[in-house]
């Protein structure tokens, strides 16, 4: 059954020729010989089995509508190790990035890659000892074709074929099978995988190189300051001739997500980053051991990033600094000396500002005058001189640069002062040729820290370690007051704070009502809680409530109430108004009698229509209302206004009713009388 699928898909297609012309044959295409090189490529470092690996691009697959893929076959088979290596080796190894860029017709439409029958007719015409020497097929972000095919291949082609795929979704996938920091990326195979996942990590590589490190300068082997390797190559690439006079160096907006991915190429330490503007290419080289200098081959061929992503990449390099070139420590020095926008810099100011031995400079940091002067100002300056072609005059520069030198806590800030470090700038890079003598330095010593250092340990930028719990070390970069948290700090220890003081164990607060004039008065914290009325039997007056309901003792663990704890803070509360009395008469909290409260009267549930009591004192009165009218929920008050309450004298009865029988609910005593339903009033009840 096999063998008739495999055989009715051959004779669909057209036998294929998998032999290259001569390269001096007429029949010889160098545009396909190119288009092959984007297709299948060599990467520059074997894997970790000493075999060559091989990557195939899915994303430089051309449209089959208009390209022919029998006569391109033969130029991608090519680029294959022959017999002859194959042979006398242990093999090859193969990474298929599948997913490539988003735009690309072969991979998204379905008419416009080859059939079914070429893919297997293709397979079948490799040599044997390319097919048995396949050692791992790894495919990163597979498509549903992708996995259709390779399926065919390993039913219907040949079932030991699966065992050779290894399926992997992103790069930090693969980067747990193989390291992909010796692996030539093309940067659609970033974009892919930044579709799928956020970040790239790789064991034992991943941190902290390049960007936002503690030490942005380091010491070469020599003794002497080295600049960082993405400065090196960014900057070198520029400089190129045809680069340098590009319209709009710095001012043009490179694609944040391929600055985002060489800024986590770079801080992964990748061996091989290549850089490509039309016709100039450019691209770091690695040595290994006995064999040496290893470069990448092919350079024309092989996909790059472009002039403007080195640009962006340089503008986030120092945006990314630790410590800004103006930090905003410096902010008022500017403002005070240099805010002047009609005031002319003199070159002398300029020095004294980049002086590695003065004091008085808004530069704070020793190591960012460094940088201006080994890097920022010779290259602006340089691409200065080109401003006829790419019209990045100084004022230019200074616009695109200035806001990478600011990080305040105040964006807002950050742009006022902007103004005036761009003036710096367009100052510095103007009188750069008169400063270079000044300040010991000139542009054949920027050029020798562009060039690849001859130490190995050079070449590529320490990664930062990692900082444990232990060895944590807190560097904040704020303006104002710094909270510090003193819980873990022994108590022993010179120089710690003072514990704080032990809090109080009864704060209350008592509020105190007097109303000699009226029949009553209320005051209340919690119309939930009638319980905290108390009466006074000399002046009939409502005398205090507590706004606590209760608190706990610490000594008897019984609850107190708030009249309770005002004998102890030395107030005396069982007659009328409150009396100071004597803190010694109180003694201590728990060896004093509580004062209790006298129990309100047992008040049964009257009805809505509540009853009023004419022979009692006005304060019971009040009691007995408050626990029959319901309250208003949604004003939540109290009981204010009680004063205006209308009272009916004894006997008094309405002549619309009939009074209630004896057995009736209703039937109240001789000093009872019914009345209306109280009327609702907009200030409570």
């Amino acid at each position: 059954m096999r063998s008739q699928i495999a055989n009715r898909l051959r004779s669909n297609s057209i036998p294929l020729n998998s032999v290259t012309p001569p390269v001096t044959s007429k029949d010889y295409s160098t545009p396909l010989a190119n288009l092959a090189a984007r297709i299948l490529y060599r990467s520059p470092l074997p894997s970790q089995n000493d075999l060559p690996v091989f990557i195939l691009n899915a994303a430089a697959f051309p449209d089959a509508r208009t390209s022919d893929y029998d006569a391109l076959l033969p130029y991608v088979l090519a680029r294959l190790p022959d017999d002859e290596e194959l042979i006398g080796g242990h093999g090859y190894e193969l990474v298929f990035f599948a997913g490539g860029e988003g735009g690309n017709e072969a991979l998204q439409n379905k008419k416009a890659r080859p059939g079914w029958g070429w893919f297997l007719q293709a397979y079948h015409v490799l040599t044997r000892a390319t097919r048995k020497r396949l050692h791992t097929l790894y495919i990163v972000h597979e498509k549903k074709w992708i996995r259709v095919l390779m399926e065919m291949f390993a039913t219907v082609v040949s079932p030991k074929f699966r065992k050779k795929i290894v399926h992997v979704s992103t790069l930090s996938g693969l980067a747990l099978h193989i390291p992909i920091e010796d692996l030539l990326i093309p940067p659609s195979a970033y974009l892919a995988d930044r579709r799928k996942s956020p970040d790239i990590h790789a064991p034992y590589v991943s941190g902290r190189r390049a960007f936002a490190v503690k030490h942005p300068l380091h010491i070469a082997a020599d003794g002497s300051i080295r600049l960082p390797r993405v400065l090196r190559e960014a900057t070198s690439f520029i400089l190129m001739e045809d680069n340098i006079k590009v319209v709009g160096i710095f001012r043009v907006s490179a694609r944040a997500q391929t600055v985002e991915v060489l800024k986590e190429a770079y801080d992964r330490g990748h061996k091989f980053i290549v850089w490509k503007e039309r016709n100039t290419v450019l691209a770091s080289s690695h040595r290994r051991e006995g064999v040496g200098d290893v470069w990448v081959e092919e350079l024309e061929q092989i996909e790059g990033f472009d002039l403007h992503a080195a640009a962006a990449l340089i503008k986030l390099w120092y945006k990314e600094l630790r410590e800004p070139i103006f930090p905003p420590t410096s902010y008022q020095f500017l403002e005070k000396y240099y805010g002047n926008p009609n005031h002319e810099l003199e070159p002398a100011q300029l020095v004294a500002m980049l002086s590695m031995h003065d004091d008085w400079t808004p530069i704070h940091d020793e190591n960012s005058r460094h940088i201006l002067i080994m890097h920022l100002l010779p290259l602006l300056h340089k691409v200065a001189q080109y401003q006829d072609w790419n019209q990045m005059t100084p004022d230019n520069l200074a616009m695109c640069f200035a806001p990478s030198l600011l990080r305040g806590p105040d964006p807002i800030e950050d742009l006022r002062l902007s103004t005036i470090v761009r003036r710096i700038l367009v100052s510095m890079i103007a009188h750069w040729r008169h400063l270079e003598p000044l300040l010991n330095t000139s542009y054949e010593k920027f050029e020798e820290s562009l060039r690849m250092p001859e130490a190995i340990e050079d070449r590529e930028d320490p990664l930062e370690e990692a900082q444990s719990n232990q060895s944590l070390e807190i560097e904040t970069r704020v303006s104002g007051i710094t909270l510090q948290d003193n819980e873990d700090s022994d108590e022993g220890d010179e120089g710690s704070p003072p514990p704080l003081p032990p809090r109080p164990r009864a704060a209350t607060v008592a509020r105190e009502t007097f109303a000699k004039d009226d029949p009553f008065t209320v005051a209340s914290s919690d119309r939930a809680d009638a319980s905290n009325f108390s009466t006074s039997s000399r002046t009939g007056l409502v005398s205090a409530v507590a706004l606590n309901d209760a608190l706990v003792s610490p000594h008897s663990g019984l609850r107190t109430s708030s009249v309770e704890k005002g004998v102890s803070n030395g107030i005396s509360t069982s007659m009328g108004p409150y009396s100071k009395i004597d803190s010694a008469d109180a003694g201590i909290f728990h060896n004093v009698s509580p004062l209790r409260r006298k129990p309100a009267p047992n008040l049964a549930p009257l009805p809505r229509y509540s009853t009023i009591v004419t022979d009692q004192s006005a304060a019971l009165q009040s009691i007995q209302h408050y626990n029959n009218v319901p309250p208003d929920d949604d004003n939540n008050r109290g009981m204010m206004g009680a004063n205006d309450l209308p009272v009916y004298q004894e006997g008094l009865q309405r002549d619309d009713e009939p009074a209630p029988s004896p057995n009736s609910p209703l039937a109240v005593n001789d000093s009872f009388v019914q009345r209306k339903p109280l009327p609702k009033t907009t200030s409570g009840v």
